[in-house]
């Protein structure tokens, strides 16, 4: 009887066993060619198996003459979809994207024409071809031998393969289940942003990516169909140009403690801190992220809408909108966001808002088209743009992002492991995470020294913002972030906390000192990112609908006792409150103070 069940279970994976090794075999060719999209092969071949034989399941219990359609339509599927992104990459470094499903969906019939005659030629097409036709000829031959079409087993070794085969299953049900159920999970989230929660991983082959794109295309839709009627309808009641020159730099996974100017001991940023004991740089001491995930952070920042308000951050507007309605030519330079098909679920969440091309219209006169390894050659974008006197540009940096090592060159190793022989507690390998960190935020420094330099002639304000924090084994045992809930505060305090810095040149120094005023005012007032657009539009002097002075960081008016809500549910202040973490922000808070009598004894200019 057990026998008997185990080759009914076995069945319809010997009956169909060419289908099964052959489509493997057409995963596996695009999991090789597209190994750096893929993590966790072996779990996603046991999924993969469990997918395959439902599928066999089905052919076995319907009809012998329609099993072979959908059989024969299964295989056209399982070679033509990987076979066309595994060209896609080849050709393009793309997969299948929501923002590769969207070009593809809007391309018309002669565009298409025009793809087929300038693309499907050439080494990329060919090197494709290469890979799977030997593979489709190999399984039409096999699928015709008269062996493989009747599945049959000598009766000698039937129970072993049949028990090999149903253990094999039974084992494979187990990541099944669990990747399944995430993908449920996806299906059934209402926002991008919730979406986004599922890893990218999960959709494993290119008919899942593809489900999952269209389904991240549905919910983007959703979002911006109200975010853009509101900015289609804007209205701007009066503009000062206060600030004929706004400047934001965006920086990317910045642990303040690793930085001089809140009291780290190694010189990590010497540049700022010259500026700053010299008056010229304003540093924010009580700045808070609403996120510690990129996308929602800028989801978030470039949003009117602040959290703890009724409604979602698409009930805002986004703020580049605002200025470019109000006469400001606006600049958007991005090291990660760029407008191409090449995404990954974060990236089309952190930027579908910036990148469809109505918004794209709406908030900017120009974008970077080159995306760069290092942030110092990316920087020189900004000499593309043609400055009108009226200018909001936004620089969106690389910075610290992971890998640590990658985000600096080895002409900038300046830290190593002896730099940190005082960290007893970490083994050699964990001290050369904490130097490659600390290089990168060295470099991170001159590059935005360099961003300075380019308005140093001009009546310019620089802010400089991290979208979030970062753990670097700062009394913890990880480095990185983490989604983990509920919210402690230890991560609370590293990866939510963040620099944010005020950079005054020459004549606005001049020209703007109740602003330089307001600013130093304003250094220790708590903050959060979300309220950034009120700060910006203030500074342009921007009145419209959209702009709160309770939510403008530099108006008297400003809001202090407002609860900063971490991902819109946790108080910051609350959960800080009596911690060591709060003494730890405290100290960093007057940090500046005390370095500079001795700094300016050392370094008596600023140099930019």
């Amino acid at each position: 009887m057990f026998l008997r069940i185990v080759a009914g279970v076995a069945r319809p994976l010997r009956e169909n066993g060419c289908f099964v090794v052959f489509m493997m075999a057409a995963w596996g060719i695009s999991v090789w060619r597209q190994v750096q999209y893929q993590g966790e092969v072996w779990t996603h071949c046991f999924e993969l198996l469990i997918d395959l034989y439902l599928m066999c399941v089905l052919f076995t219990l319907l009809p012998q003459r329609l099993a072979r359609v959908v059989r024969a339509l299964c295989y056209g599927l399982g070679y033509l979809l990987p076979l066309f992104e595994v060209f896609l990459t080849e050709r393009f470094l793309m997969l299948y994207t929501p923002t590769s499903l969207r070009l593809f969906l809007e391309t018309n019939a002669g565009e298409a024409g025009e793809f087929l005659t300038a693309y499907l030629s050439g080494d990329a097409l060919w090197r494709t071809l290469l890979w799977y036709v030997p593979l489709i000829v190999a399984n039409v031959w096999l699928v015709r031998s008269k062996w493989v079409r009747r599945g049959a087993l000598p009766s000698s070794c039937a129970w072993v393969v049949n028990l090999l085969l149903t253990g094999v299953l039974v084992y494979s049900c187990f990541p099944w289940a669990s990747e399944k159920a995430k993908f449920l999970k996806f299906y059934h989230q209402p926002t991008t942003q919730t979406a986004e929660t599922v890893r990218w991983q999960t959709f494993y082959t290119p008919f899942f990516r593809l489900l999952y794109s269209y389904r991240m295309l549905q919910l983007a839709d959703r979002d911006l169909v109200n975010l853009k009627n509101k900015m289609h309808h804007l209205q701007i009641d009066s503009v000062s140009y206060r600030c004929p020159t706004i400047v934001l730099i965006l920086g990317e996974s910045y642990n303040k403690y690793h930085s001089q100017l809140y009291g780290y001991s190694l010189p990590t940023t010497p540049h700022q801190l010259r500026l700053a004991v010299e008056d010229s740089l304003v540093v924010f001491t009580d700045v808070v992220s609403p996120w510690n995930l990129t996308s929602n952070v800028f989801k978030q920042l470039f949003s009117t809408h602040s959290l703890g308000e009724p409604g979602s951050w698409h009930d805002g507007v986004l703020f580049p909108s605002v200025f470019r309605k109000a006469g400001y030519r606006v600049a958007f330079l991005t090291n990660q966001y760029q407008n191409v098909n090449r995404q990954s679920s974060i990236d089309f969440n952190g930027s579908f808002f910036l990148n469809d091309p109505e918004m794209d219209s709406l908030c900017f006169d120009f974008r970077n088209r080159i995306i760069y390894r290092y942030d110092r050659a990316f920087i020189r974008e900004y000499r593309k743009f043609r400055p009108s006197g009226h200018d909001l540009v936004i620089f969106h940096l690389y910075g610290q992002h992971q890998k640590y090592d990658y985000r600096f060159t080895e002409k900038d190793v300046y830290f190593t492991v002896d730099s940190l022989k005082k960290r007893r507690n970490l083994s050699r390998q964990k001290k050369q995470i904490v130097a490659d960190y600390d290089n990168a935020t060295r470099y991170n420094d001159d590059v935005v020294r360099r961003i300075y330099r380019y308005f140093v002639n001009d009546d310019a304000v620089v802010i400089y913002l991290a979208d979030h924090g970062e753990e670097v084994f700062d009394r913890s045992l990880m480095f990185g972030r983490t989604p983990a809930d509920p919210l402690i505060p230890l991560t609370a305090h590293y990866e939510f906390e963040v620099p944010m810095t005020m950079w005054f040149s020459p004549s606005f120094y001049q020209n703007h000192p109740d602003v330089v005023r307001a600013a130093r005012r304003a250094s220790s007032r708590p903050f959060m990112s979300d309220d950034l657009s009120h700060l910006l539009m203030g500074l342009a002097g921007i009145s419209c609908p959209y702009y709160d002075v309770h939510r403008d960081l530099l108006h008297d008016s400003f809001r202090v006792s407002r609860p900063r809500l971490l991902k819109n549910k946790y108080d910051y202040d609350s959960l800080l409150h009596g911690t060591r973490f709060y003494r730890e922000r405290i100290k960093a808070g007057h940090a500046l103070d005390s370095l500079r009598a001795q700094f300016q004894s050392s370094n008596p200019s600023p140099t930019l």
